[in-house]
């Protein structure tokens, strides 16, 4: 088999940090939406059981990469007692910035886990496969599920949710930020976490991104790009940095707030989707 597989980015439109666990996660709670803005997987299944990764950026270490620890995960799971049946070649066109919040990695896990699954003839089901992405990471769940959602407890408990569709300005600066980094400076500057409220709660009030001073604070270009996006619309951050976004009714608009902005910042213009493009072409092939 060799099929192209959509890997798609997301924002989360508000993000809340309630709580920690003794194990050292976070308790969430967060509304996450897909867009159209994305990496492209191509995967060949071989017969020698090796997992390769080429076109892969230089920034990111080969030995410890979210596809290749996916891959082996799977493999483990599926023959754990024998060498396993299959292997595959998996090649990478990246355009989601690593440590950007948009959830490149944690969507190309899932775009690996659930290609594999299907073209491996493993058959895991839904919960098998929720329990091998939340062991990879607490966004990988669900870029697996495949909808936008309102998700608690450590990203693992969602809640489908219809986002109106919108268009959004993304504002990619050169600051990369990882998760756990985010997340020991959050410990470090809060004396407290966001109070628990309804999924209701929440969507009637203003959003927000408990990360946002943070990240502002310790990072004079991520606060720069909000001040000239602020100009024109409200600013966001999604996930733990560092890309901030804005949303609007048309494409028009979007496109027209990116031309007043300078030309040193980088910046995309992209649609809202609710249903993952990935499991669109996971239907198409098992019917064809």
């Amino acid at each position: 088999m060799n099929y192209q597989w959509s890997s798609p980015g997301k924002l989360n439109l508000f993000l809340y940090v309630t709580g920690r666990r003794i194990d050292g996660y976070h308790y969430l709670q967060t509304l996450f939406q897909f867009i159209e803005y994305g990496d492209t997987i191509k995967i060949i299944v071989t017969n020698d059981g090796r997992i390769r990764l080429f076109g892969i950026m230089d920034n990111v270490i080969f030995r410890d990469n979210l596809i290749i620890r996916a891959a082996k995960l799977l493999q483990n799971y599926c023959w754990p007692d024998k060498k396993p049946v299959f292997g595959a070649d998996i090649f990478i066109d990246k355009v989601l910035p690593v440590g950007s919040g948009l959830g490149g990695a944690s969507s190309n896990a899932a775009t690996v886990l659930l290609v594999l699954n299907q073209q491996w003839h493993c058959y895991l089901n839904k919960n098998d496969l929720m329990h091998l992405g939340l062991i990879l990471g607490a966004d990988v769940p669900v870029f697996l599920c495949g909808y936008s959602a309102f998700a608690e407890g450590i990203g693992n408990i969602l809640t489908p949710i219809f986002v109106p569709r919108k268009w959004y300005l993304i504002i990619v600066p050169s600051v990369r930020i990882s998760t756990s980094w985010g997340f020991q400076m959050y410990e470090l500057e809060h004396h407290r976490y966001s109070p628990y409220r309804s999924m209701r709660e929440l969507l009637s009030i203003s959003f927000h991104n408990d990360f946002e001073e943070i990240i502002k604070k310790i990072f004079p270009e991520i606060k720069t790009c909000f001040k000239y996006l602020s100009q024109f619309a409200s600013a966001q951050l999604t996930g733990t940095g560092s890309c901030i976004f804005s949303e609007f009714r048309t494409e028009y608009l979007a496109y027209q707030v990116q031309s007043y902005l300078p030309s040193w910042i980088n910046s995309i213009v992209t649609r809202g989707i609710n249903l993952s493009p990935l499991h669109k072409e996971l239907l198409k092939h098992t019917t064809l």
